[in-house]
């Protein structure tokens, strides 16, 4: 097992995909009761005594959007700016590059139908975790939350990830697009960490691409790039991509 699954009691979505883990495929969770985007490093302690060396915390949670739209999705945690929905401003989670990769193909192959599923681009909290982190979610509406299909398909990907090997694949960050990753999410042979969308492209700075890099896990070597998502700021984030040594691959 790579780690342990995370959910909060107050989450539809979590804990009907903990519900489903636990009485279709055998595998328990950890209960946090509180909000987990909200998670300081005080609250942590169960978590990081839980986890050994090269372990995951893999997050089941609903996701919510504007638009309604039912998808299933799969992030790492991270604020570029302020943190507006918990986490520490300008601060990054680990992002573990192959599980996200294994993730995203796994809601693929068991997707659903009417449901988007995509990678989502890094944001909100808990950014304090000494581990890699990534959520596995459900949205976007109380319906989706107990659509007991969709959170099959979630349970579905996170028991392939606790179980089924992980291929290993160059690890890579993106840069450019929308919050949805469509894009991205297309791409195949990279293992995409950290990404950062067009709005918070204004708060990439050498310092916050070196923590991109540093908070990707294996190490990334390339940086994939929307080369018309960068807009008005594509001239500096190239020359801050090139400086840090990362082969760039444009799509």
């Amino acid at each position: 097992m790579p780690g342990i699954v995370l959910y909060s009691g107050s989450d539809k979505a979590g804990a009907n995909i903990a519900g489903i883990l636990e009485r279709e495929h055998g595998i328990g969770s950890l209960l946090y009761e509180g909000r987990i985007l909200d998670m300081k490093p005080e609250d942590m302690s169960f978590i990081e005594s839980a986890l050994g060396e090269g372990d995951v915390c893999i997050v089941a949670s609903r996701h919510r959007s504007e638009s309604g739209t039912p998808s299933l999705t799969t992030h790492s945690p991270g604020n570029y700016g302020a943190a507006g929905a918990g986490g520490v401003d300008g601060e990054l989670g680990y992002a573990p590059a192959l599980y996200l990769s294994h993730a995203l193909n796994s809601l693929k192959e068991n997707g659903i139908d009417g449901y988007e599923v995509c990678f989502e681009a890094t944001h909100h909290g808990p950014t304090a975790l000494k581990h890699p982190i990534l959520f596995v979610e459900v949205g976007s509406t109380e319906k989706e939350w107990g659509d007991h299909a969709a959170c099959g398909k979630a349970a579905d990907a996170i028991k392939s990830l606790i179980s089924d090997e992980i291929s290993d694949l160059p690890a890579a960050l993106g840069f450019g697009g929308g919050h949805y990753c469509r894009k991205l999410s297309a791409v195949t042979g990279y293992a995409l960490g950290h990404i950062c969308a067009k709005h918070n492209l204004e708060f990439l700075d050498e310092s916050m691409l070196a923590q991109m890099i540093a908070k990707t896990v294996p190490r990334p070597g390339y940086a994939l790039i929307e080369k018309k998502g960068l807009g008005i700021e594509k001239a500096r984030v190239l020359e801050l991509i090139k400086k840090s040594g990362l082969e760039t691959v444009l799509i």
